[in-house]
C-alpha cells in the first residue's frame, strides 16, 4: 500500500534518492499501484507517440515520431530496470520526475514536437495543385 505521500524514508535509500533513484522513492510512497499508475503514463505516452507516427503523413514526421517515442521508452525503461537492478544504472534520469533541469527541458520539448506533429497529422490534407496537362486540356465555352 505504500507509506503515503511524503512519509517515505527516502535518506534510507541512499545517496541520489531524488536523480537516480526517484523511482523506488515514488514506489515506497506510493506502493504497487501507484508504481502501476506511473508506469501507465509512460506506456500511454509512448503509446500515443507511435499513433502520431503512423497517422502522420509525411515519412520524416512518421520517422522522427517513431523516434522520440522510442527515445522516452528506453530512457523509462533504463531508469526503472536500473532500479530494480535488471540492468546496471548510467546516470539517466526519469522523465518528469528526477530533478534536473536540462532534462525536464528535454523531455518537453519532445513532447512538443511529437504534439506538432499530431497536429499536423489531425489537420486536412491540402488540395493538390492543377497540372498544367489538365489546364491544356480543359475547354473553356462562352
Amino acid at each position: 500500500m505504500g507509506t503515503g505521500w511524503g512519509q517515505g524514508h527516502s535518506d534510507l535509500i541512499g545517496f541520489a534518492a531524488n536523480a537516480d533513484f526517484i523511482l523506488s522513492t515514488v514506489g515506497e510512497e506510493l506502493g504497487l499501484a501507484g508504481m502501476m499508475a506511473v508506469l501507465l503514463v509512460y506506456g500511454l505516452i509512448v503509446e500515443r507517440g507511435v499513433r502520431t507516427a503512423l497517422a502522420a503523413r509525411d515519412p520524416f514526421g512518421k520517422l522522427l515520431a517513431i523516434g522520440l517515442s522510442g527515445a522516452f521508452a528506453i530512457q523509462v525503461f533504463v531508469v526503472a530496470g536500473g532500479v530494480m537492478g535488471l540492468i546496471p544504472l548510467t546516470g539517466m534520469t526519469m522523465p518528469f520526475l528526477a530533478a534536473g533541469g536540462s532534462s525536464v527541458i528535454a523531455n518537453w520539448a519532445l513532447i512538443g514536437i511529437l504534439i506538432r506533429i499530431s497536429d499536423t497529422a489531425r489537420r486536412p490534407a491540402p488540395a493538390p495543385a492543377p497540372s498544367s496537362d489538365a489546364e491544356m486540356t480543359q475547354v473553356v465555352r462562352p
